[in-house]
Formats: structure tokens, C-alpha cells, sequence
């Protein structure tokens, strides 16, 4: 099961009073967003209004529609950006791993070639929580699940603001 945020942000590109509108993923197994509840308060601090949205198909596609930014751990959840309008950005939480080729050419690419704006952060190894033992490449790439360090983070949210206003 994943949780689904729609998040407001304060004026970018809309008209004056506008909120450009932020939506995001956050999966319920694996590689979920362990401190969502904190990521979407440090967002509220910074001017956003975050809200529930249900997973009703047109509805969610309609929602991804009106976002200006999607945000998400490295998941599948990152496909709906094509429901996203061309010059929103897609915010893409990369586990730590290496796992550049992967986040690149599976979510970063294919955002630019659909005209949308693309930012990656990268996962510290202390930001992962991750299993030791027989299996540990593919627990760490795959199954990780992430705690955002909010005082790194932060500099992204505010690239985003950057590529909205661009």
C-alpha cells in the first residue's frame, strides 16, 4: 500500500495566489519514505499545505496532472510522471547504493524527454536503513527503505522552486 501526499507550495509559476502543487509517493513496503510525517512538516514549514489523496486511477492521474512537482523514493510510483505536465519537475530520492544509472535511466531520462524538469537527491548511507548479510546488494539497492536528513534535503526543495521558476 502507498501513501499518497498531494503538497502546495508557495507561488513559482502560477498566477499571483496560485500554489504550484506538489504530489508525493511514498510506499508502504518496500523502499518507503521512513520519515514522511517529518518531510511533509519541514515542507509545511516552508510554506506547503500537504493532504491526503486517494488511489482511485482517474483521479490520481488527474492529481498527478495539476502537480507541478512529483516526489518519490526510487519506485515505480515515479512512472505516473507521465501524467505530468510538460516543465513540471519530477524529484526523484535515489537510495544509496550506486544507483545512478538506474535513477538516471529509468526516471531521469525519460522526465527530460517528456520536457519535464528533473532533479535527483542521493541517499547518505547513514539516511538508508538497510539489511547486512548474505543478500546485502540486493537489500541495499532494492529493498532500502530511506530517512530523509532534512537539513541536506531541504536545498533540493529549494531547487525545485529554481526549476519551476526557469
Amino acid at each position: 500500500m502507498q501513501k499518497i501526499l498531494h503538497v502546495s507550495f508557495k507561488p513559482t509559476t502560477k498566477a499571483p495566489g496560485m500554489r504550484p502543487q506538489m504530489l508525493i509517493i511514498s510506499r508502504g513496503g518496500k523502499r518507503k519514505l521512513l520519515n514522511l510525517e517529518e518531510v511533509a512538516a519541514a515542507a509545511t514549514e516552508l510554506g506547503f499545505n500537504v493532504t491526503e489523496a486517494g488511489a482511485h486511477v482517474a483521479a490520481f492521474a488527474a492529481l498527478v496532472n495539476a502537480a507541478d512537482v512529483l516526489l518519490a523514493v526510487h519506485v515505480a510510483g515515479l512512472t505516473n510522471q507521465i501524467f505530468q505536465p510538460t516543465q513540471a519537475v519530477v524529484l526523484q530520492i535515489v537510495p544509496w547504493g550506486n544507483m545512478d544509472w538506474m535513477a538516471t535511466n529509468f526516471y531521469g531520462q525519460p522526465a527530460r524527454d517528456m520536457q519535464l524538469r528533473y532533479v535527483e537527491y542521493y541517499v547518505d548511507e547513514e539516511e538508508s536503513r538497510r539489511r547486512q548479510g548474505w543478500q546485502a546488494l540486493t537489500e541495499t539497492i532494492m529493498k532500502q527503505d530511506v530517512k530523509v536528513n532534512l537539513t541536506r534535503f531541504g536545498p533540493f526543495l529549494l531547487q525545485v522552486i529554481d526549476k519551476l521558476q526557469e
